[in-house]
Order: structure tokens, then sequence, then C-alpha cells
């Protein structure tokens, strides 16, 4: 069942895309429809059970039988439906968090231009605001369509049992509705997909503006760069006015047509009753029945809105899930003992090419430094070499075989990257240099520390290598997070080692530490420098100057 839900939610239409939803749960689908229609079809016996009962007092009949079984049946609708409600919420949660992983496995499988294209702030609405939405489809939209639907069909039918002229009117009532309704539908979806578009920019705006308000309050800017964030979120408060306004009209004249379709049948009803043409009681049916039958239309008419938001939520995921995936291929490497670059050519989007016909070999037991200016490419080409990016044309091979062909996993085990950010996780120092993997030994992160220096930090922290440093390295300094980003690359041994301004924030008793590792570290691995620290440039077998195309 889970291979068929991970299937179905990359299906071309939304229909399919919701009905895997609702599969993925068999219990939704073979345990609560059946009852939720047994119990819909049960509440139509509600008014023939009132009218027994009104008609007895009127004759003077005994009424304790007619009560007892309107009173059964009232009350065993009202338990039943509060049990569906809360199994119903049960299950929808239990969707809306597959659902969410779905989506966040996807996303982890992104091709890394993909990846490195996609906002932050997107991805996060598509896992909490769109999600939550299609999970109420489950919870709430999916149940009262349906109960609106077998309660339309059941109606009509009692209605014919009784009185073929107001059977007549309800069924000539239902085109009629369709017909003035249309036009919210249209406005409805117009809205939905004005509100998305700004939710999305808004989610964009903030996750972006949050990530640098800390910066921004060191330079007191804060408030002029909220701007921004303000514009987002008053844009998208418009799109929400526009929708509120349109759901008041729309309520209005679906009132104004219950009503007046109350009222009628009344008289009707009432002057049949008069002229002893039917029961008393008969009034209270036809009139129970017939609302019965109007309320279950406008039921289904009244989910306009929330089936047009609907629509764009599940746009949205399928969206997510849509995005080309990483190539993965089935080739081990072995050992990494050379990386080529075959007449690579490389441009972020909307930009002119930062590599273009770029070729070169690196070779274990050798360091290379790219040297450059700023923006020449060095960054981008370290990138390429581990697989973060994939090149618009030409290709990057390990071992001689091309690296869409081999397992990237495999691949990626066997390397050591330091960037320029010095990205820390959230955890702990230990996390941090093993990233959680259980196969890394003590032994191991205590080697790796000694080398980067990090071992002279583990012993300042309250609980050493288990102490928590705070989401983005907050209780670090910049010198600490690279020491640890250090130890991070050497923990694994790697083959590849790749040093993006690893010597930035080191003193200058650790940068003269750092090049003599870095003496210790070539023999039997590629290691790929960028740096403007000399000292370190000279300790390598060539360099490569990168320029600016």
């Amino acid at each position: 069942m889970d291979r068929l839900f991970n299937e179905t939610l990359r299906t071309d239409t939304r229909g399919g895309f919701l009905v895997s939803l609702l599969l993925s749960s068999p219990a939704v689908a073979f345990v609560h429809a059946p009852l939720l229609v047994a119990q819909t079809v049960a509440g139509i016996a509600i008014p023939f059970a009132t009218g027994r009962f009104i008609d007895a007092l009127v004759s003077g009949s005994p009424a304790v039988h007619p009560f007892l079984t309107l009173a059964a049946l009232s009350v065993a609708s009202a338990a039943v439906a509060a049990f569906l409600q809360r199994f119903i919420l049960r299950h929808a949660r239990k969707i809306e968090l597959k659902l969410q992983n779905e989506v966040l496995e996807s996303a982890m499988d992104f091709a890394p231009h993909e990846l490195s294209a996609l906002s932050g702030g997107e991805l996060v609405a598509k896992l909490t605001r769109d999600a939550f939405a299609v999970g109420g489809f489950v919870s709430g939209l999916y149940p009262r369509l349906l109960a609106a639907v077998v309660t339309m069909f059941a109606s009509g039918f009692a209605l014919h049992s009784r009185s073929t002229a107001l059977c007549i009117a309800f069924v000539a009532f239902i085109p009629l509705a369709v017909a003035l309704f249309l036009p919210f539908a249209r406005r409805f979806s117009e809205n939905s997909r004005t509100v998305r578009t700004r939710s999305d920019q808004s989610y964009i705006t903030l996750f972006d503006f949050f990530r640098t308000l800390p910066f921004l309050r060191t330079l007191d800017a804060e408030r002029r760069f909220a701007d921004s964030p303000r514009d987002a979120l008053s844009a998208l408060n418009g799109g929400n006015s526009a929708t509120d306004s349109l759901s008041v009209a729309f309520g209005a004249l679906l009132g104004a047509i219950l009503v007046v379709g109350q009222v009628a049948v009344l008289g009707v009803a009432g002057t049949f009753a008069a002229k002893g043409l039917i029961q008393v009681g008969d009034v209270v049916v036809y009139q129970m029945l017939f609302m019965t039958a109007m309320q279950s239309v406008q039921g289904i008419v009244s989910l306009l809105p929330e089936a047009a938001a609907l629509r764009e939520a599940v746009d949205s995921l399928r969206e997510a899930l849509a995005h080309p995936k990483a190539r993965k291929g089935g080739h081990k490497t072995g050992k990494i003992e050379s990386v080529e670059f075959r007449n690579v050519t490389f441009a972020y989007p909307g930009g002119e090419p930062v590599i273009k016909d770029f070729s070169a070999v690196f070779r274990a037991g050798r360091a290379v430094a790219l040297v450059g200016s700023n923006g020449a490419g060095k960054t981008t080409l370290l990138k390429l070499a581990v697989g973060a990016l994939e090149p618009q044309s030409g290709e990057v091979l390990v071992n001689g075989i091309p690296m869409s062909d081999i397992d990237i996993g495999d691949f990626r085990r066997r390397i050591g990257v330091v960037f320029q950010d010095s990205l820390v996780v959230s955890g702990s120092a230990r996390d941090n240099v093993t990233l959680r993997d259980p196969a890394v030994s003590a032994a191991a992160v205590e080697n790796a520390a000694s080398a980067s220096g990090l071992d002279e930090v583990a012993r300042k922290l309250s609980t050493g290598f288990d102490t928590r440093v705070g989401t983005g390295g907050q209780s670090l300094s910049g010198g600490e997070c690279q020491r640890l980003a250090i130890a991070r690359a050497l923990v694994r041994d790697p083959n590849l080692l790749v040093l993006d301004e690893a010597t930035n924030h080191l003193d200058a008793v650790s940068r003269a530490a750092f090049g003599r590792l870095l003496r210790k570290l070539v023999p039997g691995r590629i290691v790929l420098v960028v740096t403007h620290d000399d000292a370190v440039a000279n300790l390598c077998y060539e360099k490569i100057f990168c320029q600016i195309t």
C-alpha cells in the first residue's frame, strides 16, 4: 500500500493524488466510508420518525413508541457521528504525516541543481501549509462531500416516495444551483492561486529575513529590511481578504436560496394539510426531507472555497514531488584514485557560465591548489568534484566512470569536505563530527579532533564532545566552527579531501599547524584546495589558476 501511495502521489491528475491518499489508509476507505454512508442514510429516517410522532400527538394515539424510536435514531446518529469524527481525524493525521515524510524524502533526492535553487521557505510551506490542507481534505472535506452526496440521493429518493411534485422541484433546483455558482467557482480558483503564490513568497521572504536578522541588527538595518516581509504579508492579507469577501457573498446567496426553498415548501405543504390532502405530520416530513436534500446540495456547493484551496495545495505538493531527482548509478567506486573533468561547462540559473570547457585530472597522492579572483569558479569546481552540482555540458568522472553512473552514496562516504561557511548542524559537537554515523568510533573522533585542534575546543565545553553547540553553532566562535568542520572532514579518513578556504577563521598558529597537517594528508589522497594562504598553496603539487570567463 505504501508503494501505491508513493507512486500515485506523482500522478498527473489531482483526483488520482487524492484517491491515493484515501487508499493509503484502508481503514478510511473500507471502514469509515461504509459507516458514514450507513449513518447518513439512517439520518433520513429521522424526518419520518418525527412525522409519526407528530401524527400520534395530533390523533391522540399512544406516542411513546414513536418518541422512543425518534430518540433512539437521534442518539445513535449523534454517537456514530462523534465516533466517525474521532476516527477520521486520527487517520487524517497519519496520512498527513505520511505525506510530509514523502515530500521530505523527495527533497533529499532532488537533483543537485534543483536542491541548490529551491528556497528553504518554499519547501517549509509545502511541508506545513500544503500538507495540512491535504490532511484537512481527509478529515473534513472528504467526509462532508461523501455525506452530502449520499444525503442528496437518499433524501431525493425519499421525497419521490412521498411527493413526486416536491421531488421534481428538488431535481430542477440542482442545475439552477450549479449555474448560479459556476462564476463563484472560477473566482475562487483565481483567488486561491493568487493566495498560494503570495503565501509562497511570504514564506520565502520571512525565512530569508529571520536567517539574516542577527546580522542586520548588528548594523541597525533590521527595520529597513523588514519592509520586504511586511510587503509580502500585506499582499497575502489582501488576497485572503478578497477570498473572505467572496465567501461572504457566496454564503449569503446560498442562505437566501435555502430560506426561499424552506418557505415555499412550508407554504405548499401547509396548504395541502389545511385542505386535508395530507396529514399534519407530513408537513414536517416534507419540509425536513426537502431541507435535508437542499442542505446536501448546499453542502456540496459550499465546499467550493475549500476545494479551490485544496487544488492549489495538491498542485504545490505535486510540484515538489515532480522535481527532477538525482541520477543514481550502481557502480561502486572503491578507493577514489582519480577525479577527471572533461570539457565541463557550468552556469548558475540566469547567469553566464562560471566554468567553460574546463578539463583536468586530479590524482591520488597530489594536492592541487585552485587559485584566482573572487567569482572565478573555484568553489564551483569543488562542488562539481563532489557531485553537489551537475555540469550543463561535459562530464565529471570518478576512477574513469561518469559520476552519473556511480553509486553516489558510496562515493560521498569516501570524501571529506570543508566549505567556506563551516556549516554546523543542530546537535552536539560529536554529532557534527560524526554526522550521527554510528559506525564512527570514539577513537576516530578523538584522532580527527586532535589533528584539527578541535580537542582544545572540546576541553572548554561543559560536557566535552557531547555538549550541544546550538543551532548554526551559536555557542562557538568562527575559528571553533572551522576546526569542527575540519575534524568532520578528517574523521572519515577520506580518499578525496576538498578544502574551501579551510584556514580562513584560524589564527596564525592554527594555520601553520594546518599546513603541516596537509602535508601529512596528501599521500594516498586527492586533495583539492581553495586558499588565499600562500603557505598552504605552496604545499600543493600544482596550482590551477581559475579566471572569470
